[in-house]
């Protein structure tokens, strides 16, 4: 059964979202010397290394997302609060830290919004996510479905979901994995149909899809040895305008890296959080 979907752009604009709300990698394990991936196709490649990834119970993961996505404002788009009014302008986050399967994970957050940098901490347990600042624990009031947006589990399948006709590109070690790289285009349907909350979640053709998506490609990098991803890097640029009321252009660029597959991991809840009122939001975020 394929997990739920996840926006992975998204993914990005809510951990600027929940950070701007303050103001203020592991080795790697190839599984092994065995080349599991020969006498494989590319399509098939992903089909196993998609088994693999079910066996998955912890891991460690570093996003970096860079470029820019415009809003509208519209009323109503975007999410409960008005979300998508401060999704707009520059996009400039990375992230990392663990993540223990299915639904928690504790990421160290950067966002770089042209002035000075705002570090902090954005962790998910279940239903709910906290923001850690300076010494405080935020409890962040986000509706299911933007909680949802941090299913950093589902952030590779979701990926390799994408990715059309993969192709191999070549054999390159990361961060001391050997590695065959595979690129494809991401099918512009899928990836839209996905990002339906962000966009405002109106229905699209496939003729839309590829009219609003001038690129949309993927790479991944899977192991040799064990055929667990090490890297992902999506780019999708277009003018989102022609099939949301939310969202106009789109120019994304973002690179995961994951290692430290099956080391331990105890994420827990911060105690004693307080509150995070995301009416705040519009005016630190500027809108």
């Amino acid at each position: 059964m394929p997990r739920p979907v996840l926006r992975p752009v998204a993914l990005a604009v809510v951990a600027i979202v929940v950070a701007l709300a303050l103001a203020a990698c592991g080795g790697g394990d190839d599984g092994g010397g065995e080349d599991r991936t020969q006498g494989l196709t590319p399509a098939q490649l992903v089909q196993r290394s998609a088994v693999a990834w079910d066996g998955v119970e912890t891991f460690r993961i570093a996003l970096e997302a860079t470029g820019r996505v415009e809003t509208t404002g519209a009323a109503g788009a975007g999410g409960p609060g008005g979300l998508s009014r401060l999704l707009a302008g520059e996009l400039d986050v990375s992230g990392e830290g663990p993540v223990q399967m299915p639904d928690r994970a504790s990421l160290d957050v950067r966002i770089d919004l042209g002035g000075p940098a705002l570090q902090g901490n954005l962790t998910r347990v279940g239903d709910e996510v906290f923001v850690g600042l300076l010494g405080q624990d935020f409890r962040a009031d986000l509706p299911p479905e933007q909680v949802g947006l941090l299913d950093l589990g589902d952030l590779y399948p979701v990926l390799a979901g994408w990715i059309e006709r993969p192709r191999e590109t070549g054999r390159e070690e990361v961060d001391g994995t050997d590695t065959v790289k595979l690129t494809g285009q991401a099918d512009a349907a899928r990836v839209l149909r996905d990002m339906g909350p962000l966009l405002g979640g109106r229905a699209i053709t496939p003729a839309q899809a590829r009219a609003a998506l001038e690129e949309a490609t993927v790479e991944l990098w899977i192991g040799t040895g064990d055929l667990l991803p090490r890297r992902l890097h999506l780019v999708l640029r277009g003018d989102a305008s022609r099939v949301s009321d939310a969202v106009g252009a789109l120019d994304v660029d973002l690179t995961a890296r994951m290692s430290a597959y099956g080391e331990p991991v105890d994420i827990q809840a911060p105690r004693d959080a307080r509150p995070l009122d995301l009416d705040r939001l519009g005016a630190l975020g500027g809108g």
